[in-house]
Order: structure tokens, then sequence, then C-alpha cells
């Protein structure tokens, strides 16, 4: 018998912060933001994140306000990669989206791979989640 990954289960969002040239540059959604995302053992993910603020009144779901995916993931070489197959960000389905990662226990720390904008600025996102307890 395999034994189970430290990362399966259900973890919280604590904060999500985003980072330009590996300096704080803001909160996506908020610096309250919530969020959930849950690792099953058979390989699956799903992931949902959004401003505390979001209301059912609302005209549909922008990106900056609410986002959500699910797929596949695998944890090698200390990188979490979500392979994507629906999302509410259609230009993700396909797409291989991989999180470094550090973990002690019950909380754990995803960091995006870098993008280099055309002005040649760094960005980056890291999330910090918390595992909910069984």
């Amino acid at each position: 018998m395999t034994k189970p990954s430290p990362f399966a289960g259900t973890w919280h969002l604590k904060t999500w912060t985003a980072l330009k040239n590996d300096t704080p540059a803001g909160y996506p959604m908020g610096q309250d933001a919530q969020g959930q995302i849950i690792y099953a053992d058979d390989g699956h993910m799903c992931a949902f994140l959004m401003r505390r603020d979001f209301s059912e009144g609302a005209d549909g779901a922008a990106a900056d306000t609410c986002l959500s995916y699910g797929g596949t993931w695998r944890f090698a070489d200390g990188k979490i990669t979500h392979q994507v197959m629906f999302s509410s960000l259609p230009h993700w389905v396909g797409r291989p989206l991989m999180r470094h990662v550090k973990s002690n226990g019950r909380v754990m720390t995803l960091r995006t791979e870098p993008e280099i904008s055309k002005s040649g600025h760094r960005y980056q996102h890291v999330l910090e989640w918390h595992k909910v307890e069984e």
C-alpha cells in the first residue's frame, strides 16, 4: 500500500500576495480573499478563490473577483503541477500550472512560476494555505 500524500486533503487560503520583481505589490482579490484547494489521493484537484465581498448580485464573475479551476495534480522536484481540465479562465484549459511548494505540515505555500512582462518586470503570486483539520 502506498503512503498518502501529505498534500492530499482540503486547504483554506490564508493570504494571496502578488510580487513584482520579488517585492510585494498588492493582493489580487483583496487582503481578505477567500479560497479553497482540494487535492485528492487519486490525483484530482480543484481550486476556488474569490474576493470576500463577492456577491450573488454581481453580473457574472470576472477574473479579479472569482477564479476556479480543476483537473489533475502531481508532486515532483519541489513543485506541484496542476493539469487544468476546466477553468473559469478559458485560456488555462489544457495548460499545466506549476507551483513551487513549501510545506511544514499544516501550512503550505505555493509560488507561481515567474512571468516576465514586455517591460522586463518579473511577476509572481504567493499563496499561503492552511490544511483543514480532519
